[in-house]
């Protein structure tokens, strides 16, 4: 999932050369069989990477998580829970064995 602007960028930026991509391949692939197996994975990730660039852009910033540098760990018996709080969400804890 994207999280920040910069990632947004480097997504829009990576959807453009996939579209260039298959434009190139319409271009140059003769057979329409060959055409559709090597472009459908492009096409596939360039949807997938749209859906991410919708869900970012439908948040709105002051609703995106940004973790805070305050984490503590506590030992109990033979578990260790790490917890790091992240604004809005909460806490959230980690317990990791021994």
């Amino acid at each position: 999932m994207i999280q920040n602007d910069q990632e947004l960028k480097a997504t829009l930026n990576r959807i453009e050369r996939f579209q260039k991509q298959v434009e190139k391949l319409q271009q140059v692939e003769t057979n329409p069989r060959n055409y559709e197996l090597s472009a459908g994975g492009f096409l596939s990730e360039i949807d997938r990477m749209n859906l991410e660039v919708a869900e970012y852009l439908s948040v709105h910033s002051s609703e995106l998580i940004k973790p805070i540098a305050d984490t503590v760990s506590i030992k109990t018996d033979d578990l260790i829970f790490h917890s790091s709080t992240w604004h809005g969400w909460g806490i959230s804890l980690q317990a990791v064995s021994l």
